[in-house]
């Protein structure tokens, strides 16, 4: 593999994981709720607990382990699980809206470690991820496979953890900024309607399962 294809391949997984990264999600509310009430590190963390979960499922497609994630039963079981666990962060957060806890951005934060579990268990728990992964990535790692060989599937892996990683590096940042504007009242509605979208995907989470099921 020569250096320009190596540079090449890595800015194309880079694009790609932004593509993953950037749609509106439960992580990405999760990042901007959590930058806002504690600080950019808290948002970032959350961050990294979804990247770290996103570069195992890399490996596990480009290592060829892919069929036993494509169960039927495997599925139905994240999404259960999945939708268990966005239910529980959005209640949490509307929860503590509703009683006024967080009164302001500037309430002593968490431990850090706390946001980064929290983003490797939604990232675990979401069946749209390994959904992502066995159709989309599984053709990206073809691709770069046949672009260059077999050393070009770990070589995307890479590409695509940094394309993440600078999405919720740059999204931790604006939530950041935010944290001057939103004080008071406002931190405990962005608290409210950041845990009541979360909770709707558990809903969707929830619904997935019964219609795989009856389907």
């Amino acid at each position: 593999m020569s250096t320009g294809e190596l540079i090449g391949l890595i800015v194309y997984g880079m694009t790609v994981g932004v593509a993953l990264a950037a749609p509106i999600g439960p992580i990405n509310i999760e990042i901007i709720r959590r930058g806002i009430r504690d600080g950019y590190i808290h948002g970032w963390m959350v961050g990294l607990g979804a990247v770290s979960v996103d570069t195992v499922y890399a490996l596990i497609i480009v290592s060829g382990f892919a069929s036993f994630a494509d169960r039927e039963s495997v599925r139905v079981v994240l999404y259960i699980a999945g939708g268990f666990m966005l239910g529980w962060v959005g209640w949490s957060s509307m929860k503590t809206a509703l009683r006024g806890i967080e009164g302001s951005a500037g309430d002593k934060p968490k431990p850090r470690g706390r946001s980064y579990i929290t983003g490797v268990l939604m990232a675990a728990f979401n069946p749209m991820g390994i959904v992502y992964w066995l159709t989309v990535g599984a053709g990206l790692a073809a691709d770069a496979v046949s672009r260059v060989g077999k050393s070009g599937a770990p070589v995307l892996v890479v590409g695509v953890t940094l394309g993440i990683l600078a999405w919720v590096t740059t999204l931790s940042v604006i939530a950041q900024v935010s944290r001057r504007f939103v004080t008071g009242n406002g931190m405990r509605w962005v608290t409210g309607v950041s845990g009541a979208i979360i909770m709707a995907f558990g809903l969707f989470f929830f619904w997935q399962a019964l219609a795989t099921l009856t389907g």
